[in-house]
């Protein structure tokens, strides 16, 4: 079978490229594991489905995309014994997972300028925004990330929020934190780098080294932040510890308090995790983005930078597992560093 394409993400399939010719049943099987929501195979390139074998009668309705002239040929429903790939209601919730994603985009965009220009922040809309992706993770549906994470360069501002905002989320949930709880801190998250439009444009998206003055001014954002959301009326006041609180370290050595340990609130140290792991898997104008499994190592490598019981949890709330080289850190938090890891996000 040859595939043309696929639906989604790079990171959500296992193979390095997307035409290729599947060759095994084991290929299969890894695509039929993969959470696409479609992929396009060219009949003339590869042998398709089996037309002869009919679907078990209890079968989901799954959707192969064909192209070129034998899409014709091959009318109506169409089924693929051992590989079945998406069902009808992931196909529904990939679009959902789209237009929710349109809609956040639109959402910071607007909080944020209100925040920029001095003018009242939309809270009821950030909450509706927050409430519409709690629902989603509460049905189940787990695309939204995935959709997320395909943002680009000129998007990352923006979207990076609404990515971190959704893992708090599913964090929260995890930890099995109330509702209204665990929507504050997706507010939290969606707001938590609100402080970057205090920043001129030419230092936040310098492609090059920054300069040690750009950089402390890029560090100012957490206490900008601050200062725009702590007055803010029907804002939880844990919106603007975030924003200030999510560069502190557990060592002591973050910014803009150096707070240590516990002294630093537990949905800060929670927004922390959410706001590296996003960066670090995000592609930017200056690095390719690292795996969710590479990320997390990397991660676990930084001693003293993150709450570990949290992170673990953060591991288990986003993959269910922890990576095994993670797991070995976890397990040993006073080994050497065994990862090189590029220096994370400031």
């Amino acid at each position: 079978m040859y595939v043309c394409s696929f639906g989604g993400s790079f990171f959500s399939h296992p193979f390095w490229r997307k035409r290729f010719t599947l060759t095994s049943q084991a290929e299969v099987d890894r695509l039929r594991n993969c959470a696409i929501p479609y992929v396009e195979i060219d009949d003339e390139l590869g042998v398709g489905p089996i037309d002869e074998v009919e679907p078990d009668a209890d079968a989901e309705p799954y959707i192969v995309h064909r192209i070129g002239e034998n899409r014709d040929k091959r009318p109506g429903r169409r089924f693929i014994p051992g590989s079945r790939l998406i069902t009808r209601a992931d196909r529904v919730q990939h679009a959902r997972a789209v237009r929710t994603v349109s809609r956040a985009k639109s959402v910071v965009t607007q909080l944020f300028d209100s925040a920029r220009l001095g003018k009242a922040v939309p809270v009821a809309e950030a909450l509706s925004l927050v409430r519409e992706i709690d629902g989603m993770f509460d049905r189940g549906e787990n695309m939204l990330l995935d959709v997320i994470r395909m943002k680009t360069a000129d998007e990352y501002t923006y979207l990076h929020s609404v990515a971190v905002c959704a893992l708090m989320i599913k964090l929260a949930r995890h930890l099995g934190m109330p509702e209204t709880e665990t929507r504050e801190c997706g507010l939290a998250g969606l707001l938590h780098d609100v402080g970057k439009m205090r920043i001129p444009a030419q230092v936040l998206h310098k492609q090059g080294a920054l300069t040690d003055d750009e950089f402390e001014r890029v560090k100012s954002h957490a206490q900008e932040g601050f200062l725009m959301l702590q007055n803010v009326s029907d804002l939880p006041a844990a919106a603007a510890d975030v924003a200030r609180l999510h560069h502190e370290k557990i060592d002591g050595s973050g910014y803009p308090l150096g707070l240590a340990g516990e002294d630093i609130p537990m949905i800060a140290r929670m927004g922390a995790i959410c706001d590296v792991y996003d960066a670090l898997t995000s592609n930017r104008s200056y690095k390719t983005a690292s795996s969710p499994a590479e990320a997390l190592a990397i991660m676990y490598a930084s001693t003293g930078h993150f709450d570990r019981e949290l992170l673990q949890a953060f591991a288990l709330s986003i993959d269910g597992a922890v990576p095994a080289q993670a797991q070995s850190m976890a397990d040993c938090p006073d080994q050497e560093t065994i990862v090189t890891s590029p220096a994370l996000p400031a």
